[in-house]
């Protein structure tokens, strides 16, 4: 039951070439307020360099969740007690915020705080896209100058969402700037929701996904909705950047209807030189007046009132077939005469900022179909000969399209040959002012959470590739993150994942080849994905690197139903005593511990290229964690209904039925534990007593012991979901053996 996450985290690792350049920092969402995820300022990764051996992964920083933000850099910080340090800073759904050493990511963060309980997705409505939990979903936005970092954490409290705003210190992550604040807000308007005249905020319908901004000494954060559900609206909010307690601005675009939301694939209100602030709202009511539903919005720095606006001519049509011009937010061309955008129907629209233009004049006049479906993600390099938009088509071809005071070219300067799924893609471009330009975008499955997805390098020029991270085993990436741009910063690339970690990639030392010797970096129970201590039988995931044969393989048990203790090249010894393996690559192994040890275990790792170091591993009693469809660790529990088929929010057991559970870390059996063995018709049961809550009830336990049919330390319980359990798609499930309890944010659906 502990299936491979394609997560590869990284032990000691070369990290050579130093720039000795100044920093260049990344401070916001989309490399700065224009919004055109580019960085101009990058000297060391060259198109020649990125080219060479030499670029590779350098490793991989483990997270406690997903991330759907963009990581932000900021060098030199005088970090307490830890001296300069060049760092990276990352967020998950989670809640959690981390500073990473940005030239060493190891097992340590700089420093890490958690802001609350995450929401449970299925909590929320008709939020089909985001799973399974919803903490911080946009990218932060950070102050240099007064070392602050601003996020925006969604928490579940008293059994609703509620947002806060947080300012936290950049140096040790502690609240300032008299953070944090929960996030209301009211206007006036006779609009969906709307009470006396009066509309309230309301968390339960609302997403944060909009990238925060920070210009005019305020935080801009933007509002839209789970999948166009309820009573919801755009919001735009502004809140004193040196005190968050003082909300300074507040802008509804359907005060006098519904929808409207502003969601930009995650990307950031674009602030110009004067500090208005434009956003691009999605489908929903619209007259010009008081509703401005799928436009382009010019708002006030300073009070967020509407000073111009654009709307397509068909506006009507795109409202009702959702294709919205939302998709991409606004982008400010070199010299801030052109506004540019995508929509959801593959339209690119370029608008001259003086003048917005209010309703288009006629169909074209300010966009052109680019793609065949919608467009989520552009970035823009400035050259010699003026701008390159890059915008890839769904399951087409990377084009760039030039870009001058006049407008958008609308015949491609160039056209990528490269062909595959790019929906929703990531996309940054670096160079070093006009040369070496380099157009970085993540590909991948956007259907299925977790699917590895592809790094690409394209050459800004003529969009040739020049690497991509299929090309080397060692290189892989990791579950795709949907619109998220790529971290280039000072000869580093680092890249988000669903696979709860950030991949660095980088240039080895020109003086030493990478290791081979495996290293590994962290031991995290198999179901919970915890690090902690560990108990007999338990399931295991190691990650590291080094650990395997590059291509995962998977344990079959023996003619005399005994899972191996070496596979591929691989054994793990616990007390000289190896282990069952579930599977092995390079980077990740799934592991049963032996049911023999006790009080502290020795643990190693051999492989065909040498011996890891020894980790020395306090033993407990038990470490019950229960497994989840998700394979991250929370979520939706890996159970079964009554009928045998697979608890879901679609399929709910009802009160009163029982439902089987999947567990590891029960601990001791009787009789004791086999090592490898798969369990047959007379299962071992566990020594320690075994309890299950659902809903925060008692549950009446039918069976707890060893799992028929799998490995011996994966556990199933039968248990009766109680008469007067509370009813929903996100019921509490939380077992029990000895004193120690599993993860506490696993559910099932009950009805």
């Amino acid at each position: 039951m502990c299936f491979p996450r394609s997560i590869f985290l990284a032990g000691p690792v070369l990290f050579g070439i130093i720039s000795s350049v100044a920093q260049t920092n990344v401070a916001s969402a989309n490399y700065g307020n224009s919004r055109t995820n580019s960085n101009p300022n990058e000297t060391v990764l060259t198109r020649a360099a990125v080219g060479s051996t030499a670029f590779a992964k350098l490793g991989a920083f483990p997270l406690d969740g997903q991330t759907y933000a963009q990581p932000l850099y900021i060098g030199g910080l005088q970090i307490p007690n830890q001296g300069t340090k060049n760092v990276v800073f990352v967020v998950t759904m989670n809640n959690s915020v981390y500073a990473l050493d940005a030239d060493n990511p190891s097992a340590a963060p700089l420093w890490q705080v958690n802001l609350g309980t995450a929401v449970p997705s299925a909590s929320l409505p008709d939020l089909e896209d985001v799973n399974p939990q919803v903490g911080i979903l946009s990218t932060p936005v950070i102050d240099v100058n007064g070392l602050v970092i601003y996020v925006v954490a969604e928490t579940w409290e008293s059994g609703a969402p509620v947002f806060r705003l947080h300012g936290l210190s950049l140096l040790d992550g502690h609240e300032m700037v008299n953070g944090p604040v929960a996030i209301a807000a009211s206007t006036s308007g006779t609009g969906a929701g709307g009470e006396n005249g009066v509309i309230q905020f309301d968390p339960f319908w609302h997403l944060q996904r909009p990238g925060l901004a920070l210009a005019n000494g305020a935080i801009y954060i933007c509002f839209g909705s789970h999948g166009d559900a309820g009573n919801y609206h755009g919001w735009v909010m502004a809140y004193s950047a040196s005190n968050l307690q003082t909300q300074t601005a507040v802008f509804n675009t359907t005060p006098n209807g519904i929808g409207g939301g502003i969601w930009q694939s995650g990307h950031a209100p674009m602030i110009d030189s004067a500090g208005n602030v434009y956003v691009v709202s999605g489908n929903g009511d619209f007259d010009g007046v008081a509703n401005f539903s799928g436009a382009v919005i010019r708002l006030s720095g300073s009070n967020l009132s509407v000073l111009d606006w654009y709307t397509p001519a068909q506006w009507q049509y795109l409202d009702e077939n959702d294709l919205d011009v939302g998709s991409t937010g606004a982008i400010l061309a070199a010299g801030g005469n052109q506004v540019l955008a995508g929509d959801k129907g593959g339209r690119l629209i370029n608008l001259q900022s003086s003048r917005l233009g209010h309703v288009e004049s006629s169909p074209g006049a300010n966009d052109f179909a680019a793609s065949s479906y919608g467009i989520f993600d552009l970035a823009l390099w400035q050259t010699t000969q003026g701008g390159l938009l890059f915008e890839h088509d769904w399951n087409g071809s990377l084009k760039s399209y030039a870009v001058t005071d006049a407008g958008i070219s609308q015949t491609p300067v160039s056209t990528g040959t490269w062909r595959g799924d790019s929906l929703y893609q990531g996309m940054a471009v670096s160079s070093n002012g006009t040369a070496d330009g380099i157009v970085w975008e993540t590909t991948g499955d956007h259907s299925t959470a977790g699917v590895p997805g592809t790094l690409h390098a394209w050459n800004a020029s003529d969009l040739t590739e020049i690497w991509d991270s299929n090309q080397q085993p060692g290189d892989v990436l990791g579950g795709f993150v949907k619109f998220v741009a790529p971290l280039v910063a000072n000869g580093r690339v680092y890249v988000p994942t669903f696979s709860s970690q950030l991949v660095v990639y980088g240039l080895r030392s020109s003086s030493s080849a990478p290791s081979t010797v495996p290293d590994v970096a962290s031991v995290f129970n198999g179901a919970s994905f915890i690090q902690d201590a560990l108990s007999p039988g338990e399931v295991l995931a190691l990650f590291g690197t080094n650990l395997g044969p590059g291509t995962l393989l998977t344990a079959q048990a023996d003619e005399s139903g005994v899972i191996p203790a070496a596979l591929g090249g691989t054994q793990v010894l616990f007390d000289g005593i190896p282990a069952p393996l579930l599977y092995t690559s390079a980077n990740q192994v799934g592991v049963v511990v032996p049911f023999e040890v006790a009080g502290t275990t020795q643990m190693t790792l051999q492989s065909a290229e040498g011996q890891s170091t020894t980790a020395s591993l306090p033993v407990v009693a038990a470490t019950p964690a229960v497994f989840t469809t998700s394979g991250m660790g929370n979520g939706q529990a890996a159970a079964l209904n009554q009928d045998g088929t697979l608890n879901s929010s679609t399929n709910p057991a009802s009160t009163g039925s029982i439902v089987t559970l999947f567990a590891t870390g029960l601990g001791q059996t009787n009789p004791p534990g086999v090592d490898g063995a798969v369990t047959g018709s007379a299962p071992a049961l566990p020594v320690l007593p075994v309890s299950v809550s659902i809903g925060g009830l008692p549950a009446y336990v039918l069976y707890a012991g060893a799992a028929p049919g799998l490995v011996e330390g994966v556990s199933q319980i039968n248990a009766r979901i109680p008469a007067l359990s509370a009813t929903g798609s996100n019921i509490l499930v939380v077992v029990q053996a000895g004193n120690s309890v599993s993860q506490t944010d696993v559910w099932i659906a009950v009805q």
